[in-house]
């Protein structure tokens, strides 16, 4: 019986070892900045925040195109008061079109599936995936300060911009694709798309002021991790491609 399960586990344990890929990836991520209470003739900022260090690894399913998946990524956590060319003009004379800030460092882990559009052992593979993660949030100790105020023609800065932020973790879903070609059997060369969707705010910023000389309620700015987050990638094969 010993000698059975030993067995077992060793045949088990080579399919894992044999049957994986580990990469690394660096790219630009896109963040959204949600207006939890709205400013006055506003709109919501979309826009490269940060770049993301991502790890990957994969574990091929034997004779499928299904693979299981896990990674780890991290970034700062932005978030993004967004004016209209016009709106607000620095001391300098030139319009502001944004202030911004980032005081939380952003890890995430994410678990899922994938799926391979292409043939299993082809030298180009397309995989869509779906993931669920768990992010966590928290401060780096910096503390907001604008340098200057944000004033006129049609906004006016009451009081200055503050910012808080918040140690927290949620979980958060995602989906999105990888591409790339397989070099010598074992060398991945891949770029990945991943839309992810957040719920908790992770930072947020106030903004009082008035418009057109009316004074308003007091703007919310929240960022939340909702984005879309890309990397260039290169990673190693434990098993050949075509085995």
């Amino acid at each position: 019986m010993k000698f059975l399960i030993s067995t077992f586990c060793i045949v088990f344990f080579c399919n894992i070892v044999s049957s994986q890929s580990i990469s690394i990836g660096y790219g630009p991520i896109f963040t959204h900045t949600n207006q939890k209470v709205k400013m006055v003739n506003s709109e919501e900022d979309f826009q490269n925040t940060d770049y993301q260090f991502l790890i990957n690894y994969e574990h091929f399913i034997k004779n499928s195109k299904f693979s299981i998946l896990g990674s780890y990524s991290s970034f700062d956590g932005h978030t993004w008061i967004k004016f209209r060319e016009g709106s607000v003009i620095a001391p300098d004379g030139y319009p502001t079109l944004g202030v911004g800030y980032s005081g939380v460092d952003i890890n995430r882990i994410d678990l899922g599936m994938s799926y391979n559009l292409f043939q299993n052992h082809g030298k180009i593979f397309f995989k869509s995936f779906f993931t669920i993660g768990i992010q966590i949030s928290k401060s780096d100790g910096s503390e907001y300060g604008a340098f200057e105020r944000q004033n006129g023609p049609e906004y006016i800065e009451l009081e200055p911009i503050s910012a808080q932020t918040f140690n927290n973790s949620q979980i958060i879903p995602s989906i999105g694709f990888k591409t790339g070609i397989v070099l010598w059997k074992r060398i991945e060369l891949g770029l990945t798309v991943q839309g992810v969707l957040g719920f908790k705010s992770y930072q947020n910023m106030y903004f009082k002021y008035s418009y057109k000389g009316v004074p308003q309620e007091t703007a919310v700015f929240e960022a939340n991790g909702t984005g879309i987050y890309t990397a260039l990638s290169i990673g190693y094969r434990i098993v050949k491609q075509g085995k």
